[in-house]
């Protein structure tokens, strides 16, 4: 009774979080962007100075840290003095106060940093990175009134924000002032243009190198990644955002490239790019020959490492159940993998790991409806919102080892052990 009253549950709050959202709390992109005045009257001094100022669009490629994955954008303003400062968004602190807790919630207060251009750019050499400048080709009172701006509002009161990976990071803040220096024509052209491909697809390159948690980000992510994203959208990537710039041309045909130099290119080994697919086929390919191995061998084995794979999935699961319903991540929402990813996992875990049970009800019904969802998927494709055709090819043959229709082989491989006692 208890058991069925706990399934329930989880049952009932499963459903519920697929219409669940929670009250997002954005704050302003960029304080007071709309004050910047590119038309600003300038007396001759002051337009003779402007015409000296250099603005630059550094990218610098992805890392090997986690966080780094994706590169990184900043803006350098150079000016007749000599003076160069380096502005950058998406600066954390793992050190902040609830820091874990709030990125779990979707609350992660980043910085915007001022710091000293050739220390920064040195780092990123360092580090064995690409490192590339775009001299961007403003006009004089664009740049007066952009340099203004940051010199002002990057300190003090304006210096954290309400980070979001996909429509407020150091790229997009970089897009957003590129836009309004162009007077709104960056932005026109970019959203006029779409790449046929959502966040999902976008960021696959970057990460599948790293299977496992290529897989795990994939999964934890629903149907608002997979919508198809215009140019502008996809200018949350700094390599996009660098494409965008390189390609722009205006009304009259004018560039934003004034000059473009390498400063450094990667020098640790190329990446391997796989396929969404290519990496689900690998992951489930390498599941289907350990569970192969393991039935040959002790069906205790089998047990076990069935019982910590439901395990880690339940765990999955809630680590998603909980995003969906406390979480700001608007990314996680309406997710359908919650249907076959979830905490009523922990019940099959716990029946193999301490009772000694090599298949359960529970995995039976979500193989079956993993086997339904994947022929929809493949037959229906068009009726999908969300493509997580690589989370349900992964855990497929988990939950056919683990289906009740294992059971006659295990009684039979019972008997056969206790005759040979």
């Amino acid at each position: 009774m208890k058991r069925r009253t706990l399934t329930f549950f989880l049952v009932a709050l499963t459903m519920a979080s697929l219409l669940a959202t929670t009250a997002i709390l954005r704050e302003d992109t960029l304080a007071g962007i709309e004050t910047i005045d590119v038309d600003v009257k300038l007396a001759p001094n002051q337009l003779q100075w402007a015409d000296e100022i250099s603005i630059s669009l550094l990218t610098v490629g992805p890392g090997d840290p986690l966080y780094a994955w994706f590169g990184h954008s900043a803006l350098i303003v150079r000016q007749p003095n000599g003076t160069s400062i380096m502005y950058d968004w998406g600066i954390f602190d793992a050190s902040q106060e609830h820091f874990y807790l709030n990125f779990a919630r979707g609350r992660m207060y980043y910085y915007v940093w001022a710091s000293n251009s050739e220390w920064r750019i040195a780092e990123a050499i360092e580090e064995g990175r690409d490192v590339r400048l775009i001299e961007l080709d403003l006009t004089a009172q664009a740049k007066w009134a952009l340099s203004r701006y940051l010199g002002e509002h990057i300190s003090g009161e304006y210096s954290t924000y309400l980070y979001h990976f996909y429509d407020d990071n150091c790229a997009t803040r970089i897009r957003d002032l590129i836009d309004v220096a162009t007077g709104g024509a960056f932005g026109r052209w970019a959203r006029a243009q779409s790449t046929g491909l959502g966040a999902r697809s976008l960021t696959a390159a970057y990460m599948n190198h790293r299977p496992l948690i290529a897989w795990t980000l994939s999964t934890l992510q629903g149907r608002r990644v997979d919508r198809t994203e215009s140019l502008w959208d996809a200018m949350f990537l700094p390599q996009s955002l660098e494409a965008a710039v390189a390609a722009f041309q205006d009304e009259n045909g004018s560039s934003l490239v004034k000059s473009a130099t390498v400063l450094a290119t990667r020098t640790t080994p190329q990446r391997q790019v796989r396929t969404s697919s290519d990496l689900a086929a690998i992951l489930a390919l390498t599941i289907t020959l350990l569970l192969v191995l393991l039935w040959a061998t002790d069906s205790d084995y089998r047990r076990i490492v069935l019982g910590l794979a439901y395990g880690l999935l339940a765990i999955l699961g809630s680590l998603l159940l909980f995003m969906m319903l406390y979480s700001d991540m608007d990314m996680t929402y309406y997710n359908l993998n919650i249907l076959l990813i979830n905490p009523i996992l922990f019940i099959p875990a716990y029946m193999m790991l301490a009772r000694r049970r090599t298949s359960s009800p529970i995995i039976t019904l979500f193989a079956g409806a993993t086997i339904i969802l994947i022929l929809a998927r493949l037959t229906m494709a068009a009726l999908f919102v969300q493509d997580n055709l690589a989370t349900l090819v992964v855990i497929l043959p988990l939950y056919l080892s683990g289906a009740t229709f294992q059971r006659r082989g295990d009684r039979k491989a019972l008997k056969g052990r206790h005759r040979s006692t």
